[in-house]
């Protein structure tokens, strides 16, 4: 079994929870670069993810990025993402999950640069409403963790704020009723304690319209989604926090974004939508880049 084949075989087994440890660390094949010498640090899985993409100005977003990281765009443009999720099964290497500690919501706010030759990831905000993981997270890394009030819940096509209303430009209009009348949806809200200027406010209906499936490389669907480290800077240091999981499967989405407020720069027009149902993730140690 070889290539595509092969990889479907995986992703089946992975979104059925048989997918283990070691079987996760030797699929490589997908990364644009070998995994870390050292151990994975931390493992989460990643549920009910909603990537929302717009276009930006690039200059605009250049200003908000360390001169350190060089900006990567698509045809001239930056891109921002913004995607809510829940954390599910945290736990550290040889650690069992720890109660009230191995699950939470998070919201994060990035934009997409590269160094070294490496395409990553720059956070404008991790929003989570976990306490002890924002304060670790900004005091151990200098990455823009904030602390949020934030509730997740499934909601019913007919309830309020599920209307069959919600679209997105890379779907059909035909898809969206026959989707409303057979699909739940979720409804993500965020509001940033002690935010300042009205930042960190969100709030969205949305939810999957198609099937999960690979995204093709040398597309832009790819492009935004196939990033497998993240950059921070800390006491003048660039900072590199490598991770890896399978390739992304991804619905097509619909949604109704009803207050954001989450981007250093304005955003405008329908943003692209992918959704993912599941996504164990490894995480390895931040190394100086």
């Amino acid at each position: 079994m070889q290539g595509m084949d092969r990889k479907r075989v995986i992703l089946r087994i992975a979104m059925n929870g048989g997918l283990s440890m070691e079987d996760l660390l030797k699929e490589t094949g997908h990364r644009p670069y070998p995994l870390p010498d050292a151990p994975w640090l931390m493992t989460q899985t990643w549920e009910n993810l909603l990537f929302l993409h717009w276009p930006v100005d690039a200059e605009l977003v250049r200003q908000h990025v360390p001169a350190e990281l060089e900006l990567d765009t698509w045809d001239g443009s930056a891109w921002i993402s913004i995607s809510p999720f829940q954390v599910k099964h945290q736990r550290f290497r040889l650690l069992p999950e720890i109660p009230m500690l191995n699950e939470y919501l998070e919201l994060n706010a990035r934009t997409y640069v590269k160094r070294n030759g490496k395409q990553g990831i720059w956070f404008f905000s991790l929003d989570a409403n976990l306490a002890p993981a924002v304060f670790a997270a900004n005091g151990l890394l200098g990455l823009p963790y904030k602390h949020a009030e934030m509730k997740f819940e499934e909601v019913e096509p007919d309830e309020p704020g599920a209307s069959a209303n919600m679209e997105n430009k890379n779907m059909s209009r035909e898809r969206i009723p026959i989707f409303a009348k057979r699909k739940k949806g979720f409804r993500f809200t965020n509001e940033r304690i002690n935010a300042e200027d009205g930042f960190g406010r969100f709030d969205i209906t949305f939810r999957p319209v198609s099937g999960a499936s690979l995204t093709r490389p040398g597309t832009l669907e790819h492009w935004l989604v196939e990033r497998y480290c993240l950059f921070t800077v800390r006491d003048g240091k660039v900072l590199r926090g490598d991770i890896h999981h399978l390739p992304w499967d991804v619905s097509d989405g619909e949604a109704v974004v009803s207050i954001n407020s989450m981007s250093p720069v304005a955003l405008s027009g329908e943003p692209r939508l992918q959704y993912c149902e599941s996504k164990k993730v490894l995480m390895f140690p931040f190394v100086e880049d």
